[in-house]
């Protein structure tokens, strides 16, 4: 779990991550390091309540994309908030990364 007065909340769960808040140039190597730490193939990021995402956390997932498939697995972006949306149609990324709209219906693991 992240720092509880960090501007991006990232929770574990059995399938991936649950994140929250900004992703920015301050809180994208949180995310970034996260993601590289975690050893599932099939990573599933819950990206319902993000509020914000600039170029560098946009690089951030892309770059994940690319790691997960090189390792021959997936990172699939699950319910991004109407703002992200916008950002990943405007960016030219809406079809390359994996996006899904369903919820992740998991609790954050306990820690």
């Amino acid at each position: 779990m992240t720092d509880p007065t960090s501007p991006l909340q990232i929770m574990p769960t059995g399938s991936g991550f649950v994140i929250s808040g900004e992703i920015d140039a301050h809180t994208a190597p949180d995310l970034s390091a996260a993601i590289a730490n975690s050893s599932l193939d099939a990573l599933r990021v819950d990206m319902a309540a993000v509020e914000f995402v600039d170029s560098s956390g946009l690089r951030v997932l892309v770059d994940a994309h690319q790691t997960m498939q090189a390792r021959g697995g997936s990172l699939t972006l699950v319910n991004p908030s109407k703002i992200v949306r916008r950002l990943f149609d405007v960016a030219g990324v809406a079809g390359y990364l994996s996006v899904v709209d369903e919820l992740e219906n998991e609790l954050p693991d306990a820690l």
